[in-house]
């Protein structure tokens, strides 16, 4: 029996080129394929969504009007290449999406000679492509560079540079502007308030271009006419016609278009790969189209949840048992709670508030609350005005977000002494979102900058107090704290804690004197006791000591570690080069070597990218920072100890 009938067009899709031998119209067809097959998997692996499902018709069309063989296409941040992906040979391997060693969630050059870069960084794809266009000017017929930019990402600062420096070239490139009014969350600003009138002016396009359809038909009088309406309508256009923001930078706007009609977007985009010059495609798209809270919910299905197997029925709840609670929101509870007892407080996002838990500041404290888009360096920069008028800001970015607004941590508030407070969410390896998305170079990109205090929690209890205690600081303090819940077993009693002063370490276990004690880091303090319970039930002691803070370091207790134990091991989920460990190496190195010294064995993230992986454990355990791992190295150390 033939069950072709049982398949779709998706299946007979092997590459670009397949695409291209289609009919008209067979697109719809193939798009409905796409975005149901979106539908299944994404929602089985886990992944972003909803920005997918919105670029659906524009990617097919994409891939039927160019060859990406040839011609270079850019994907700004890349988490909407899904359906690039599925079009471009790699859909068989969407049921390892995001998974360990299966496909990225972003582009990657190692999976595809269709994806030029690996990216997860928002507001650089037109930098990328006028470069691109540049690099390809010289050829006898160069290939056409496109970027494909969101409306969110389109006010980062970045892309207003580069739409600046594009227009005054010259160059040829095609930027879509994918606009759905969002990013992860609503999209914000002025700019998002002129795309908005764009989004409602194509009656005015459509309008003008009747009229001067009836004027031209006019016999005789009709071209003089028209002449004079050109004329008068370059000072109209200042008050009717769309996107003259952007012609003022010499680019060439066109549009809006409806970017869910697949053949009215084919037919756009080979109008538009004739313009020289730089031409923006304004392009109406719906975040999460097809889905069936899409509408109503963008933001819930911006990125969904991996399904884990069957669904088990609840297991029993104990109303006594204590709860998990996620770092983010320890640090957005403990951030609600201090406002209220300080006006001065404000809290400081860039186009993260649900991310970084700030949501839920909002809610409590409107007035006080600033999402100043993708734009961490406006952001950083504003905070410093903010400390500079007698507030307490606090801003909360992701730490490798953080670092597109160094100059300014820098410039604006480290040179300027100002007590600006840093919450870093997403600190060390984060798992399925891979390198581009990984805290793990925050300590060391902050720790060479005087007058900077950093700082690590390593649960609930000291967000809490590490927060206030940095509210209380007339300097710029920076803390760090991973993705995930925060531990629910505390070593020491809240009631029984030291005091929470910078430069202060906390001695958890005290360990057998000339043996071995471990120096952890924020999150991997647990990891460290760990370690100790696993080594006490073969009947050996260890030290373990909770460091707190990177800059200040707790030098005075260092010194006395290093005579009294033969081996510290340094642990943190950080890069090895210039975190944690580095400081304690260096503080060791100004302490001289007087007696006897403990060696020192620094554990971090290797020099090296760490790719996605499933889970944040597994990225450790390949890092080498896992309990057991830990445990391996501190029993050889041990052993060579005793020889």
């Amino acid at each position: 029996m033939d069950d072709t009938s049982n398949k779709s067009l998706l299946d007979g899709i092997a590459g670009p080129e397949d695409v291209k031998t289609l009919e008209r119209e067979q697109l719809p067809e193939l798009c409905g394929d796409v975005r149901n097959f979106l539908l299944d998997t994404v929602q089985t692996t886990g992944g972003h969504l909803g920005s997918n499902l919105g670029v659906v018709e524009l990617t097919v069309a994409l891939h039927r009007v160019f060859d990406f063989r040839r011609d270079r296409l850019v994907w700004d941040v890349s988490h909407q290449a899904y359906p690039h992906k599925v079009l471009t040979g790699r859909k068989d391997r969407f049921g390892t999406l995001r998974r360990t060693d299966g496909l990225c969630g972003f582009t990657h050059p190692d999976e595809s000679p269709y994806d030029l870069f690996h990216t997860g960084h928002a507001g650089t794809s037109v930098s990328l492509g006028l470069g691109l266009a540049m690099g390809m000017a010289h050829e006898e017929d160069p290939p056409h560079a496109v970027s494909v930019i969101g409306d969110a990402s389109l006010g980062a600062g970045v892309a207003f540079e580069a739409l600046n420096h594009a227009g005054a070239t010259r160059q040829k490139l095609l930027v879509i502007l994918n606009d759905n009014e969002w990013s992860i969350s609503k999209s914000v600003g002025s700019l998002s308030k002129y795309l908005t009138r764009l989004r409602g002016s194509r009656f005015v396009q459509r309008a003008g271009q009747e009229t001067k359809s009836l004027v031209q038909a006019i016999p005789l009088i009709g071209p003089r006419v028209d002449k004079a309406l050109d004329d008068v309508g370059e000072v109209l256009r200042h008050v009717f016609v769309p996107g003259h923001v952007f012609e003022e930078l010499g680019v060439r706007y066109v549009g809006p278009v409806d970017g869910h009609d697949v053949n009215g977007m084919v037919d756009v985009l080979n109008r538009v790969r004739e313009l020289d010059g730089v031409v923006l495609l304004h392009v109406l798209t719906e975040k999460g189209k097809g889905h069936p809270d899409g509408p109503n919910h963008p933001e819930r299905v911006h990125a969904v949840k991996a399904r884990r197997g069957k669904l088990e029925p609840p297991a029993p709840v104990d109303d006594d048992a204590p709860k998990p609670v996620a770092f983010t929101k320890a640090f957005a509870n403990s951030l609600i709670d201090l406002a209220s007892k300080d006006v001065r407080v404000h809290a400081i996002t860039a186009a993260m508030p649900s991310g970084t838990g700030l949501d839920l500041f909002e809610a409590q404290h409107p007035s006080r609350f600033h999402d100043a888009g993708i734009c961490e360096q406006h952001a950083v920069a504003m905070a410093a005005g903010m400390a500079k008028a007698g507030l307490r800001p606090v801003v909360a970015i992701y730490s490798t977000f953080l670092q597109r607004g160094y100059d300014q941590v820098f410039q604006e508030v480290a040179l300027q002494d100002l007590p600006v407070v840093f919450a870093l969410d997403r600190a060390g390896p984060v798992g399925q979102d891979g390198p581009t998305h990984h805290g793990v170079f925050d300590i060391a990109y902050l720790r060479t900058l005087p007058n900077f205090i950093l700082g690590a929690p390593r649960d609930a209890t000291d967000v809490n107090r590490m927060l206030a205690l940095s509210l209380k600081t007339d300097h710029p303090m920076g803390l760090r704290f991973p993705r995930g819940n925060a531990p629910l077993h505390e070593e020491v009693h809240p009631s029984e804690r030291e005091g929470m002063v910078a430069g202060k370490a906390e001695v958890l276990r005290e360990g057998e004197e000339d043996g071995l004690c471990i120096w952890a880091y924020g999150a991997m303090v647990h990891t460290a006791l760990e370690v100790a319970a696993t080594l006490r039930e073969s009947g050996l002691e260890i030290g373990v000591v909770d460091a707190r803070f990177a800059k200040p370091l707790d030098e005075d207790l260092l010194a006395k570690h290093r005579q009294r134990f033969r081996h510290l091991i340094t642990l943190e989920d950080h890069q090895r080069a210039g975190g944690f460990g580095s400081a304690v190496l260096e503080a060791s190195a100004r302490g001289g070597t007087q007696g006897r010294q403990a060696q020192i064995r620094a554990l971090g993230i290797p020099d090296r990218y760490v790719e996605h992986m499933t889970t944040r454990e597994e990225q450790l355990e390949a890092s080498g920072l896992d309990a057991a791992s830990v445990t391996r190295i501190a029993l050889q150390l041990i052993g060579k100890a005793r020889v």
